[in-house]
């Protein structure tokens, strides 16, 4: 890496100040000048003078304190963007317009825009520019009344600026306003010009040493990871910049592609791996884990978080409340008890209520936090009251942990700790603010925050940036220039009239101008790089994409849509981990004999999950590796179930059978419905951590009593019954293990037959009576375990679009609205044999320790365990097509 460019390197030889438009330019410049001073064997030299276009104003600033700012005070960042917020919404109120504080940053630039271009335009405003107009006048009122100055506001910094004493190079600004460019000029400043001039002199199509064509963004990183590392290898001091302008949206992948090509050979021989590449632009500061605690902890003591966070919170290592094991008890309570929101002394009241041996000292922690946080809550306070007040409760949870930070996050926390300080400065802007508002503030300040930790000097720098390098590096690769991203369409801005934007000739206002700063930028990448490549992907999901016209493609390259897609390159890292694949044979897929005096685990379930996959019963059963339920918004599933099924307790207590359900009108069934449905959700709602809403309360019953009163409609038309049992448990012996059962209702026929009825909330289960590995097989199992006489067992499940009836029985009048099989019924006489065989073949195979992963067909498409039996893809396509049914299909 060096200085190419003339005029950098005669401004810094004489001692002049260049200026730049982002601190990463002024970074490379910086490091270019200090790797030229080495070459010249110098032990010491002066520092370069290399500024950002920010870190300048403010060094003007600072000199016209006692000239143009006298009594005035520059706005920090923060404030500027609330104050534009703030105009935004005020500019915004008639226009009916949604989120109007997220215009904050589109009108300061624009307002900008028109500073440094002194555009005007006569006329009536069209609506955007008039709301333009409002926001720039609130801006000025409120500079006004805080006697204070815009950061950026250069008329009046520069005003009583003198000629700078030395020379003054602005260099890389693809964008400079006509009226800020003169003001410089009148000040001494010269403008490298050295992009259009090596575009005036470049041929209509620049050329590349390389051009690439890759199948998608992923494959495209990758490449350009693996040119990196071909570079290295053959020289280890070379310096080069990837270009990747959508670095925002992918750069996990793109870290991945450079991390396994130049780092691999680290991570798999477990060495600790040498950085040799930097990502700059950095992330907001929110992404980082250890900030993200801070901000949920705080959070968490003022307005409660949502679950997601609060189980990441609970999860991680930064705090000192509780024992981790503790803490994992804590997350797995609030799951089963379906806490979507919670506080702290909604986290205390949970845990009071477990054992005194589980908390691990999280009472008490949380105890000794509500008094300090309730008192601080009480009233609204300022910004700087609230930074001390978060300082402490910070303290208190013990943030950032207890184990030792690494030098990256040593460098988060001090930045977030900053971020804190610059809080603390806002009284004036935001006055008196609640706990929950000031705790929304300063997450949004940190999610404007970007960071990225220092590191030392790597070889390979990856940048969103495509404007000029403004230095040599030994090879650059731009990624994604496609036709439609290279050149870029036109962006005008929203808030100036079209017309003003072409008359003034800025460049995002028209195809024209975006062509020429493409040709610009090419014409300096060329100009920078000892070896240039010039990539594309031709494919983004389902859009093939065609190559830039811009470009000087090959004939060979495709331009059209059925044109073959490039071959993506393999992962260097994946590919060497299979290559040194050791292959052992696979033990026997079974586990341990289940012992003969132990119930079967969960009762009909484990033959269930034997049904789908042996290995699934294995692990959930014997591994207890059981999903987790997920909180969500009202009742969730398993509540729902619970409500339903006391309901119809309920409501079959007091009829007792057929004979009284035929004598209730519709208003009588109605009102047994309200009734039952009311009790069973009252019943509910005692045991839960966090009340429901009325409205929620009330939809809930509506819903279920409607279709209980459906269902009882429905069993008028069978035969008469009496109840006999009602979620009746009991442990039968079959095939040498016992099996405990649990019936939700058994009826008796007046000619002394029995039925038995399942009911279920969920989506309706195919049941076939003639399948080896049946769906439903708890149907299956109460007519093997029921004694004789049995006519018929159902599954009847109630659905907030109806109810479907599963299930088979001797004849029709025991279940009318049996779902119709197609193709001729299987005789009863046969099903209660074949029923018995079954259930003893999938009991003997969960009591032998049977663990084959052998999914039934579909299963694998709702199971959480992929990563644990690790099936592979191609095999569980082969044995769905093999298990699909053939000539069935599935019940109305």
């Amino acid at each position: 890496m060096f200085i190419n460019n003339a005029k950098i390197s005669s401004v810094l030889e004489r001692g002049g100040t260049v200026v730049v438009p982002s601190r990463q330019r002024a970074a490379a410049i910086r490091l270019a000048h200090t790797v030229a001073q080495l070459d010249r064997k110098l032990e010491h030299w002066g520092s370069c003078d290399v500024l950002p276009w920010s870190a300048w104003l403010e060094r003007m600033a600072a000199t016209a304190r006692h000239g143009a700012l006298r009594g005035l005070r520059r706005l920090s960042a923060t404030e500027e963007w609330l104050a534009w917020r703030a105009a935004s919404v005020a500019a915004s109120a008639s226009a009916g317009m949604l989120m109007p504080a997220s215009l904050a940053d589109a009108l300061r630039r624009s307002a900008a825009r028109v500073r440094d271009g002194a555009l005007q335009w006569p006329g009536s405003p069209t609506g955007e520019s008039a709301l333009l107009r409002q926001a720039s006048a609130s801006m000025a009122r409120v500079c006004r009344e805080r006697g204070a100055v815009l950061g950026d506001d250069w008329p009046l910094l520069l005003r009583d600026a003198p000629v700078s004493p030395v020379p003054l190079l602005l260099a890389g600004f693809e964008e400079l306003g006509p009226a800020l460019k003169a003001r410089l000029a009148e000040l001494g400043a010269h403008f490298d010009d050295s992009a259009s001039a090596a575009t005036a002199a470049a041929p209509a199509a620049v050329p590349a040493d390389e051009l690439v064509a890759a199948s998608d963004r992923d494959d495209e990183l990758r490449r350009a990871a693996q040119w990196s590392r071909r570079l290295l290898e053959r020289d280890a001091g070379a310096r080069l910049l990837v270009i990747v302008p959508q670095l925002a949206q992918c750069r996990a992948m793109a870290i991945q592609a450079f991390e396994h090509a130049l780092n691999g050979s680290e991570l798999l021989s477990g060495l600790e791996a040498q950085r040799r590449f930097a990502v700059e632009g950095g992330v907001p500061l929110t992404e980082y884990p250890l900030v993200a605690a801070a901000l949920a902890l705080l959070a968490l003591g003022s307005e409660g978080l949502e679950f997601a966070e609060l189980a990441t919170l609970l999860r991680g290592s930064f705090l000192r409340c509780g024992t981790p094991a503790a803490r994992a008890a804590l997350e797995l309570r609030l799951r089963d008890r379906n806490v979507l929101h919670a506080d702290v002394r909604q986290l205390l009241d949970v845990v009071r209520t477990a054992a005194a041996d589980w908390s691990g000292g999280l009472e008490s922690a949380l105890g000794a936090m509500l008094p300090a946080l309730t008192r601080a809550a009480a009233a609204p306070a300022r910004a700087g009251d609230w930074a001390r007040h978060f300082a402490a409760q910070l303290a208190l949870w013990g943030w950032p942990g207890t184990q030792a930070l690494d030098s990256a996050e040593q460098q988060q926390r001090e930045r977030f700790e900053t971020l804190l300080g610059e809080f603390a400065t806002l009284d004036r802007t935001t006055g008196l603010t609640s706990a929950a508002a000031a705790v929304q503030l300063l997450r949004a300040m940190a999610a404007r925050t970007r960071f990225e930790a220092a590191t030392d000097d790597t070889a390979v720098t990856i940048s969103a940036e495509s404007g000029d390098p403004l230095v040599h590096y030994d090879g650059i690769w731009v990624t994604g220039l496609d036709a439609e991203r290279w050149p870029a369409p036109a962006q005008p801005d929203p808030f100036i009239p079209l017309a003003v934007q072409r008359a003034a000739q800025l460049p995002g206002a028209s195809p024209e101008g975006q062509l020429m700063v493409a040709k610009q930028r090419l014409a300096a990448w060329r100009a920078r790089a000892g070896m240039l490549v010039l990539s594309q992907a031709c494919n983004d999901g389902d859009v093939q994409l065609q190559p830039s016209r811009l470009l000087p493609w090959p004939d060979s390259q495709p331009e059209h849509a059925e044109a073959p897609l490039p071959i993506a390159l393999e992962d260097p890292l994946l590919a060497a981990l299979r290559a040194g694949a050791v292959l052992e044979p696979r033990p026997e897929e079974r586990a341990l004999v289940w012992p003969a005096e132990r119930n079967l685990p969960g009762g009909t379930r484990a033959l269930d999950l034997q049904a789908a996959c042996p290995f699934r019963a294995l692990a959930e059963l014997r591994l207890e590796a059981a999903p987790l339920p997920e909180p969500r918004p009202g009742l969730d599933p398993r509540e729902r179930g619970q409500v339903l099924h006391q309901a119809l307790e309920h409501v079959w207590r007091e009829l007792k059978g057929s004979a009284a359900l035929r004598r209730c009108d519709a208003a009588a069934l109605q009102a047994l419905a309200r009734q039952a449905t009311t009790r069973a959700l009252s019943a509910l709602l005692a045991k839960r951590s966090t009340p429901l809403p009325a409205s929620l309360q009330a939809n809930e019953s509506a819903r279920t009593a409607s279709l209980i009163v459906l269902l009882l409609e429905q069993e008028k038309a069978r035969a008469d019954f009496s109840i006999d049992a009602l979620e009746a448990s009991s442990v039968h012996g079959l095939a040498g293990a016992q099996i405990k059962v649990r019936m939700d209702r058994v009826d008796r026929l007046d000619d002394g037959r029995y039925t038995v009825i399942d009911y279920k909330s969920g989506t309706p289960l195919k049941f076939d009576a003639v399948d080896e590995r049946p769906q439903y097989v708890q149907l299956l199992a109460y007519a093997a375990l029921m004694p004789a006489p049995l006519a018929g067992v159902a599954g009847v499940h109630l659905r907030p679009d109806g109810i479907a009836w599963r299930g088979a029985a001797e004849d029709v009048t025991v279940f009318p609205l049996l779902a119709v099989r197609r193709g001729p019924p299987l005789p009863w006489v046969e099903v209660l044999p074949f029923a018995r065989r079954v259930v003893a073949g999938l009991v003997s195979g969960f009591v032998s320790g049977d663990a084959a992963v052998a999914p039934r067909a579909g299963a694998c498409e709702h199971c959480h365990l992929p990563g644990l039996c690790r099936i592979d893809s191609t095999r569980l396509a082969l044995e769905e097509t093999a298990m699909a049914p053939a000539g069935l299909s599935d019940e109305s």
